[in-house]
């Protein structure tokens, strides 16, 4: 048997040899490190990057679609658009009564490399007003600053990154990559985010609605009248979020709270539990499946009623310690209600 792998391994590494040899014959004899091939007409071409920038008329809208290349938006004193692209990829651009269109069509070219790193291909975009945007792209990612973006957002592969905007609203949905929106101002924002951490600092928003299918939500210095959450895989965390309502449902992972300051709190967490640390919280009506809930909040215990119930573990009220219920009914404006299934529910307001 050992002779049998040892006679295996040499053949292999043999033959990595071989193969090393003949890449670098070809190499030298003119064998190109990269090509494209398209697949409707199953034919391989050399690959050819196109490089332009030109000045725009001003526009007030934008409708983009894009299929390949990171797309770039940024602020300057006049709209001009540049960009490095295959030219099969190369977009039709039109500006016409105040609005630009860049459209790029999918011409089913994909390009390959060897031993080399691939161009990143990009549209940047500069701009001088606030827009009202459509925008779409399927693979490249996106990123946005100090533009003033009302719209909506569609990424369907690669990052988006949205920094300093001040607008209306913002309609976002990501099929794959990470999210982070950061500086911005917002009457409403709603993200959709399938796969990839959504990241959600330095906001202020009348409503958010933000959902992650797997990655999970992390915010910091959030200002919201109102936040509902939804994160099926990788949890949420939230620190030093300001709101007066929070609705958030986390199905695997934990919810944990920093520093943070709630008017009414309702979650439910499936797997992983509900945590708070240095935070207050007016209202709560909390169901945890499996975690426990673990509350260090400040404020004054006196000024609370609780409802608490655990079907396995017990319950702590700072230092009153009970098994099963804990029931407090005085008729006080701040009410803490909590069950847990799995794991026991420690309160501690001081």
């Amino acid at each position: 048997m050992k002779k049998f792998i040892l006679i295996v391994v040499i053949i292999n590494a043999s033959l990595l040899v071989f193969g090393g040899i003949l890449l670098g014959l070809g190499l030298l004899l003119g064998g190109k490190t990269s090509f494209s091939f398209a697949f409707k007409d199953k034919t391989f071409t050399e690959p050819v990057y196109v490089d332009n920038s030109f000045d725009l008329d001003d526009f007030t809208s934008m409708y983009i679609d894009m299929s390949t290349g990171k797309l770039y938006i940024e602020e300057s004193d006049k709209c001009s658009i540049e960009y490095h692209l295959l030219e099969d990829f190369v977009p039709e651009i039109n500006v016409e009564n105040g609005r630009l269109s860049v459209i790029q069509k999918d011409t089913g070219f994909t390009t390959f490399n060897v031993l080399t790193v691939q161009d990143e291909q990009y549209v940047k975009l500069y701009v001088t007003k606030d827009q009202i945007a459509d925008i779409k792209s399927s693979s490249g990612g996106i990123e946005i600053k100090d533009v003033n973006i009302n719209g909506t957002i569609k990424s369907e592969s690669g990052s988006l990154n949205i920094n300093g905007s001040e607008a209306d609203s913002l309609d976002i949905k990501v099929s794959s990559g990470r999210t982070t929106i950061d500086n911005v101002k917002y009457n409403s924002i709603i993200c959709d985010q399938s796969s990839g951490k959504l990241i959600i600092k330095n906001v202020e928003a009348d409503t958010l609605d933000v959902k992650s299918l797997s990655g999970g939500i992390d915010m910091e210095n959030v200002t919201a009248e109102s936040i509902v959450g939804n994160s099926t895989s990788g949890g949420a965390g939230f620190t030093n979020v300001n709101a007066k309502k929070v609705n958030m449902d986390v199905t695997s992972g934990s919810f944990k709270m920093d520093r943070c300051e709630i008017g009414e709190l309702t979650a439910e967490s499936t797997s992983g539990g509900v945590k708070a640390e240095e935070t207050k919280i007016d209202n709560a009506d909390l169901d945890v499946s499996s975690g426990g809930i673990n509350f260090n909040l400040i404020g004054d215990v006196n000024d609370y009623d609780f409802d608490l119930n655990v079907s396995s573990g017990s319950v702590r009220v700072n230092d009153d310690k009970k098994k099963g219920d804990y029931i407090l009914s005085n008729g006080k404006d701040k009410k803490i209600k909590a069950e847990s299934s799995s794991g026991g529910i420690n309160i501690n307001i001081n």
